[in-house]
């Protein structure tokens, strides 16, 4: 990965100190200090990424990554400061492994008065995830939100979207929690049939906790809604045309279980799903191709993998299954 993470080194370099330079050339991480009392931490977690099959020999914390991520925010907890984390996969996402998953999840627990706000990607919908005191219990003590917003790449049936956050302040003394945020879209339907106009960028909302009624951004604010969108059609369809920036997508109550599931999912776990049976679902004009939300999310079953020999049949079973070809048809040199 040298080649990789020594480029995003140098092309950083102009607003990274060195000292996290050091650390993006080892593990694509770093550590900056945004404001006195406020640190950003990078965290490149793809070494929870299922599609690595290496991982499956060993998924404890192969480059050290999450022992840096630990060591950062007791740092930061000395020091009295808050941390804010941006990452990409989120812990609950079946493309992330249950080991890798699990102990992000205890190590955002351990240090929820530290970390004030996480923003994931991946997803390329509204999404978020409430983590709980009790990692199967959901009605235990709400801790920490990861938060996933909408993409500007069109994927699936999503228009491309774009959030700006409100956040506390620089000032003695400021939580620098998110406090508000508002979000904007592209309909492309109709950028598509006028190609000459200029981009007209939307707005979905001004105000998520308008658009949702929430007195805060707390855990216990977002846990509360995910109860409450179990029976309210009315808030759960505003959430669902949101997350899929006002295409009319179809959700049937599984689908609608699905999503308000995986809300409440920061690994991979069913038990935090008992007490939700929505009875409808939303109607819409077409369905997701490719269905994004899993039915239910639970550990991902590890192959037998003891050596670097099986990690290698397991490629050439693979490629022996995909029958890869050129356009004039005729086979790829695999």
């Amino acid at each position: 990965m040298d080649w990789m993470y020594g480029t995003e080194a140098d092309e950083w370099s102009d607003w990274l100190p060195e000292d996290s330079l050091t650390t993006v050339r080892f593990n694509g991480c770093y550590m900056k200090k945004l404001f006195p009392g406020l640190r950003l931490i990078s965290l490149n977690n793809i070494l929870g990424n299922p599609y690595n099959v290496f991982l499956y020999i060993n998924q404890t914390d192969p480059d050290g990554t999450m022992t840096w991520l630990i060591s950062q925010l007791l740092e930061a907890e000395k020091a009295g400061d808050k941390v804010q984390i941006v990452a990409h996969i989120p812990g609950g996402s079946m493309e992330s492994l249950e080991g890798w998953s699990l102990n992000y999840y205890k190590a955002v627990n351990r240090f929820e008065d530290t970390i004030v706000a996480q923003f994931f990607g991946h997803t390329h919908s509204e999404e978020l995830n409430v983590y709980y005191e009790d990692l199967e219990d959901p009605k235990s003590r709400p801790t920490a939100v990861v938060y996933s917003a909408g993409s500007v790449t069109p994927n699936y049936a999503f228009n491309p979207s774009y959030r700006i956050y409100t956040i506390d302040g620089n000032y003695p003394g400021s939580s620098y929690q998110i406090l508000d945020w508002e979000s904007h879209f592209l309909n492309l339907t109709t950028a598509n049939a006028n190609p000459d106009a200029p981009t007209n960028w939307e707005i979905l909302y001004p105000s998520v906790k308008e658009q949702y009624d929430l007195n805060s951004l707390s855990p216990s604010e977002w846990s509360n809604l995910i109860i409450k969108m179990v029976t309210n059609d009315t808030l759960y369809s505003n959430y669902h045309k949101n997350r899929y920036r006002r295409d009319h997508v179809i959700c049937h109550s599984d689908c609608r279980r699905n999503t308000l599931c995986t809300m409440r999912i920061g690994h991979h776990t069913s038990k935090m799903c008992n007490d939700i049976h929505p009875k409808n679902g939303i109607n819409g004009k077409y369905a997701v191709e490719k269905e994004v939300l899993v039915k239910e999310k639970e550990t991902l079953k590890m192959p037998k993998i003891n050596s670097i020999n099986d990690v290698m049949i397991i490629f050439e079973e693979a490629v022996k299954r995909v029958k890869m070809t050129v356009k004039d048809g005729s086979k790829c040199p695999v």
